[in-house]
Parts: structure tokens; sequence; C-alpha cells
């Protein structure tokens, strides 16, 4: 029976003939191939530039970029360099049907490039296809990590500012009756992976903006996401012989540095340095000696929206992810999320500052702030870098710096004039301090309080005043930087040309070549035991002089035409021709500032004083608040509405000290500089 069943059935399948049919392919497109032919870095000019590999590759290949095959750039084991600007790519697009096989399609395609940005005019965002094929060219930034290029049969995705959209409209392709919404990638492109740096550092020669502002970014990975990752740094000379050394890879080290009540401060210790622009559009006046800038654009606050639970400073972390945003152009990370690595607080307390030591302040200095190395100033001397162009200031940003020398407002000065609770900020034209725009009538003698006092003009020449409604409003105060000269007498020696040398004599006066106009402030500081006159160009000094003790500053303000300094020995010692002469120097203070903000790390002391409280013990703190230096360690942030427009931030008590006056002490809690 079960054999007849089986014929039956083979029987009915040869009559009826059964056979398969294939299904028509549907008339549409359904995906493209997209194959990267070149890639190229656009410089500044527009001209274009072979895009560099890291610098492990080079090292593989030879030492130069030209030594790396083609065909090994941008492959796993050969990543591009994240660029500071933009990249032209050509591609070759090719249009499938929904089967994947050649079709012919016609019309407008968009670019699009994960991770990041179309830039340049429209005519970069798409291309056209003919019979199913196309060239295009297309110019993407904010490229990192693996990227891909897309083609996508929809609407070119417009560029937006405010109040609408932004750039040539008659750049774009004309829209189609439909779409199929249809896409297709490139193979992937590898690309650095983003450092702190990386998204930090400026395409222009502004100090404003973040080139990734918008960006969600992850910065470190994890060990149980895979390898971690590596720093890669170009080859310098590391032991100073003068050579160029191998830069051995380093496992990136985010290191927590602060924290403050809204987030906390990270810094990447193993980020590369970076070689100083000195081209003429840097506007670099006086170049580091270093050739790297004083920062490596390694910094970041972390703003967490409220105090970050379970993190300390010293302690690692291992990755760190958010939004890059800009507050007050400072760059920081919102809404963010980290994983630690370890945390120094579960350790011996001998061991807390472990990683701190391996990142120690950068010495803030006054080339730092934009002054030029002459001996006559300028007129922006006096708000540490004013001028947007300073990527000094810029690379440093969100690090840890120190302050030397710094002079406390002896003033508070209330320019709210009409008790709005508001005084307006100020700009710079030519040199001269002005309103900025069109004020109304009744701000603008505000305007010139401000301008007085945060400048130290008028009234308050060559005293150190802050603005009472900025401090109350904000906590912010000013002070003001060591002036040029030998550091030895705690001044700053970054700016020679800033001061005048006289060589002593103990028979003959010696004068300053250069004469000082009254009211200018003035530092000297001799080597040995000199007698010293001020006076006119004839002036001379003599044994029956104010005898100046070796090694101690005289600060002077001239007055009456006396804006030359004469110098005369007391006593030579014996000449020896490898020690150079002994010397007089003299200095203009600069009176140039910057904000601090203790309100956080110091509660108790209070720098808006009155030497002439009716307590006793409030007013003799005052005068020992007023007549010292301090040294101040903190974090670096720009506040580009307020005048100064960089911002010191101490952590805590520690991160002040003080070098009290003659007879005085440090003001309560702060204590006496090591």
């Amino acid at each position: 029976m079960k054999i007849h069943w089986l014929l039956m059935a083979a029987t009915a399948a040869s009559v009826s003939g059964c056979y398969n049919v294939d299904s028509p392919a549907a008339a549409r497109v359904g995906s493209f191939q997209v194959k990267v032919q070149s890639i190229s870095a656009v410089a500044s000019s527009g001209s274009l530039q072979p895009l560099s590999v890291v610098p492990s590759c080079i090292r593989q290949y030879g030492t130069r970029l030209d030594q790396v095959p083609a065909e090994v750039r941008g492959t796993n084991d050969c990543r591009y360099v994240v660029p500071t600007g933009q990249v032209e790519l050509l591609v070759d697009i090719l249009a499938l049907d929904t089967s994947g096989r050649p079709f012919d399609f016609n019309g407008p395609v968009a670019f699009k490039v994960v991770p990041g940005d179309l830039a340049g005019d429209y005519s970069y965002h798409w291309t056209n296809l003919t019979k199913g094929r196309g060239n295009g060219k297309l110019r993407a930034a904010h490229v990192y990590g693996e990227v891909r290029v897309w083609a996508l049969d929809e609407p070119v995705e417009l560029s937006y500012t405010d109040g609408g959209v932004a750039g040539d409209g008659t750049k774009l392709p004309p829209e189609p009756s439909s779409r199929t919404y249809a896409a297709g990638s490139s193979e992937t492109l590898f690309f650095q992976e983003p450092s702190l740096a990386t998204i930090q550092t400026p395409q222009i020669y502004d100090n404003r903006d973040s080139p990734f502002m918008g960006q969600f970014v992850t910065i470190g990975r994890a060990p149980e996401s895979g390898s971690i990752q590596y720093q890669n740094c170009p080859d310098r000379d590391l032991d100073g012989d003068g050579k160029v050394d191998p830069e051995p890879a380093k496992p990136v080290t985010l290191l927590v540095t602060g924290t403050d009540p809204s987030g906390f401060f990270v810094t990447d210790i193993t980020s590369c340095p970076v070689p100083e622009d000195t081209s003429p559009a840097a506007q670099v006046y006086v170049p580091e000696p270093s050739g790297y800038l004083p920062g490596s654009y390694g910094s970041m606050f972390v703003y967490n929206y409220n105090f970050p639970e379970g993190l300390n400073a010293g302690d690692l972390l291992w990755t760190l992810s958010g939004s890059v945003q800009e507050f007050t152009s400072t760059t920081q990370l919102t809404f963010p999320s980290w994983t630690v690595r370890e945390h120094v607080r579960q350790l011996p307390p001998d061991q807390w500052n472990k990683y701190l030591a391996l990142n120690p302040p950068v010495d803030f200095n006054l080339r730092h702030c934009g002054l030029r190395n002459q001996l006559n100033p300028q007129g922006v001397d006096v708000l540490c870098g004013y001028y947007n162009s300073n990527l000094k200031l810029e690379s440093m940003e969100s690090g840890l710096v120190k302050l030397h020398r710094v002079r406390f407002p002896q003033v508070f000065k209330n320019c709210d004039l009409n008790g709005d609770g508001e005084v307006p900020f100020f700009c710079n034209s030519s040199g001269a301090w002005v309103p900025c725009g069109t004020p109304a009538e009744h701000e603008k003698d505000e305007i010139q309080c401000n301008i007085d006092c945060t400048t130290g003009a008028g009234e308050h020449q060559n005293k150190v005043c802050s603005e009472l409604t900025q401090f109350n409003g904000f906590g912010q105060f000013v002070v003001e930087l060591a002036g040029p000269g030998p550091r030895e007498a705690g001044l700053d020696d970054t700016l020679p040309a800033r001061w005048q040398e006289v060589v002593l004599s103990d028979t003959a006066s010696n004068k300053t070549r250069t004469t000082y106009d009254n009211g200018t402030e003035v530092s000297v500081w001799c080597e040995l035991e000199t007698y010293v006159r001020f006076g006119p160009t004839t002036v001379t000094a003599t044994p029956t002089d104010e005898l100046l003790p070796a090694k101690t500053r005289k600060d002077v303000i001239i007055n009456n035409g006396d804006g030359f300094v004469a110098f005369l020995a007391r006593q030579l010692p014996p000449s020896s021709p490898s020690v150079p002469a002994p010397r007089c120097y003299v200095s203009r203070n600069t009176h140039s500032r910057v904000l601090v903000m203790t309100k956080d790390a110091v509660p108790d002391l209070k720098v808006d004083c009155d030497e002439n409280d009716a307590n006793a013990e409030r007013a003799q703190q005052c005068r020992y608040l007023h007549g010292a230096t301090y040294n101040v360690v903190g974090h670096l942030k720009q506040i580009q509405a307020a005048r100064p427009r960089w911002m010191v931030l101490p952590r805590d008590a520690d991160d002040v000290c003080c070098y009290p006056g003659p007879g005085m002490q440090c003001p309560s809690p702060i204590q006496t500089c090591k």
C-alpha cells in the first residue's frame, strides 16, 4: 500500500509540471555601494594636503608620511589623525536594487558622515547619479573613531543658524517627486579615538568655541569594552640631547583634579604636547621657549548639575562621556557619565595625591597673558588674555595653574550707581577702554566707573580695585599679577625686554637709558648693596643717597619728572671673567589682572574688608590681607563677559598661601608660603 501511494504522488507531480519561478525585482533603488577613493585635509587656505596618520604607523614604515603605503592608511592598525579642520573625500557611488544588483537610478543623493558633520557649502553635501552611477566630493569636520560615508536617497540635511536656515540654498539639488530613503555606506575609515585634546583644540585662532560643540563623545575605554585606549604622540626630544626620541604609547589616563558643587575637573595626564603655531595668523607676540604651548588642551570641566558623589580629587577614570557645550566660553561636558578606574581614598592617606603629583600646576605668567616682550606698555596689558586669539591660555583651560605673588584688592568699588544690581562691562578699541556698543545715557557713568576700577585708572591708579557688584553677584574679584623683573625679586622673568638693566660700578654712577612717566609704578632690585637716586636725565647717585640692601625690592611711584634711576654700588666684589658684572634692574609694573574666586575654597577669608573697621581684629586682619602677596593654585576658566576674562578657582585653603608684608603675618586662615 505504501508503494502504491508513492507512485501516485510521483505521477501527480509529473502531470502538474511543478517548477520554480523567480519573483521579478521591484523597480526601485534599494541601497547604494559607496567607495572612498581619496581623503585629504583641507588647509585654512583651502588647499588640499595629505591627511596624516598616527605617529606609531609612520614609525613602522620610516620617518615621513609619504613612506606609509596608501593602502594601509585609515586601517585599524594605521589610523588617520583627528583633523583640526575639514577633510575632503572623493567617492564613487553605485545604485543597487532591492536584490543588490546595479540599478538604473537617476537623480540626486545626499551625503552623511558618521561620526562627523558635513562642512562647506551645500555643493559638498550631495551629488547626482546618472544611470545608477556617479562621483561625489564632500567635505566633513569632527570625524573620529570608526567613520563611514553614507549615500542616501533623501533630501539634503540643512544647516541652521539663529533665525533660520544657514547657507546658500541655490546650491541645493532640485527635489525629485518622490524619495525611497534608501541608503548605503562605505567601508570603515579608521581615525584616532577622541581625546580631551582633540575635542578642544581650536580649528581657528579663536578661544571661544570648541570645534566639537554639540557633539556627544566618549573619551577612553574600559577594559571590558576591549583593549584600553592608548595615547599616540609624535616623537620629540625627551632627554634634552637635541635628538628626536620615540614617544612610547601610554594608556589614556584621566585624572580628577578637583570637584565642586556642580561637577568636577578632569585632566588627561598623558595628553600630547602641542607645538605652538607661531605663524603670522596666530598673532603670537612671544613664543614659548620650549616650542610647545603651556597646556595641551587636555583638561575639561564636567558639569554634573550637582556634586559628583563618590569622586575625589586624585581619582582616575577609565571613560568619560557627555555632550560638548560652551558656558561663558569655557568648554564643558554636560549630561555626563563616567567609569572609575581607581578611588584613591580607598588607599592609605599618603597615597591620595600620588596621581596629582604627576600633574603639577602650570606656572601662570605674563607671557601667557599675551603681553609683548618690549619696554613700552600696551593698552590691553592690564587685562590678562583679553584678546580671543590667545591660545596659550586656551591650551590651559580647566587645567591647574599657579599664580605667583599676586596682590588682592585694596579697594572694592560699587559702580551700580542706579541700584539695579547690574553694571555694564566694557570693550577695547584701538588700545582704549570704551563702552561696548551704544550704552544708554544712565549707563555711561557706571561703565566709566567699572573701567577705572578694573583697569586701575583714574582715582584707582596704582591700586588693585575690584568692582563690588561683580563680587557680590558671583564671588569673583580682581587680583594683580606680579610685574616683570627678576624671579628672585618676586617678579615675573618671562619678558626680559620689559625691564632695564644697569651694570654697577663703585666708582661711577650709572643710570637707566629710558625715563618713566609721572605716576608710573616701578620696581627696583639690585644684586649688591647700592646707592639709588631718582631724578631727571642728569641724575647721579652718590654715597649720600639711599642705600638699597642687596636683593631687596623697592617699589616706587615716579613723580616730579624723576623718571631716571641712577645707581652706585657700595663696593664691588673682586672681578672674575666667569662671573657676570653685578647689575640693578628697573621695571614698570604692568598691573596685569585676572579674576580669582575663593568663596567656596576659603569661605572664612574676607577679601572685601575695611582697614578702618570698628572691630579691631577685623581691621588688623584686613591690614594683613592688603600687605601680603599670594600664591594661588586653581583651575583656569574663561568667562567671556567678565572683565578680566580669565579666572582661577582654588579648590581649598591649601591652594592659597601668603608672603606677609613687612612686620606682618598672613590673614586668617591663610598659611605662609613654604
